[in-house]
C-alpha cells in the first residue's frame, strides 16, 4: 500500500497533468502551434492520425499540426471525453476519447497520451491517436 504522502502527490500530479490537458485543448482550438507544442517534450513521438504515421521531434510535429489548421475548412469543435489520468513517480499517462469537428466532418479520435516529469512540470513523451475502422458495424454503435 502507497504511503500517504505518495497518494497526495499522485493526486497533485493528475490535478496538474488534467491543468495541462485543459491548456493543450484550449491552444487547440485557438489553433496556437506555439501554445500547443509547449506541452511536449523536445524528443516526442507522435503515432498520428494523420500521415506521416511516426512523427519523431517537434520540429517534424509542428509542420504536421500546423499543415492541419492550414486546411481547415470551417469552424473547429474538439471535445474531450472519458479523460482518465494516472500519475506514479515521473511517469503519467491519460487517455480520452475526442469528438473532433471541423465544419461538416466529424470524427471521433482515440488518444493516448505519456508524460514525463522534466525540469520540474509534466511534458508529453509519447503521443498516439487513432480512429475507429467503421467495417460492417453500424455508425450509431461507435459512440
Amino acid at each position: 500500500m502507497s504511503e500517504p504522502n505518495d497518494r497526495t502527490q499522485a493526486n497533485a500530479d493528475i490535478a496538474r497533468i488534467r491543468e495541462l490537458i485543459e491548456a493543450w485543448r484550449q491552444a487547440v482550438l485557438a489553433k496556437d502551434v506555439d501554445a500547443l507544442l509547449k506541452h511536449y517534450a523536445p524528443d516526442v513521438v507522435v503515432f498520428d492520425v494523420v500521415p506521416p504515421a511516426s512523427v519523431a521531434g517537434l520540429a517534424h510535429y509542428r509542420e504536421n499540426w500546423q499543415r492541419w489548421f492550414d486546411s481547415m475548412k470551417g469552424p473547429l469543435t474538439f471535445e474531450m471525453r472519458e479523460v482518465e489520468v494516472a500519475a506514479s513517480g515521473d511517469l503519467a499517462y491519460a487517455h480520452s476519447v475526442n469528438h473532433v469537428a471541423v465544419g461538416e466532418q466529424e470524427d471521433i479520435v482515440r488518444a493516448t497520451v505519456c508524460f514525463r516529469k522534466i525540469d520540474g512540470d509534466w511534458r508529453v513523451v509519447h503521443e498516439h491517436a487513432s480512429v475507429p475502422l467503421m467495417m460492417d458495424m453500424d455508425p450509431d454503435e461507435t459512440s
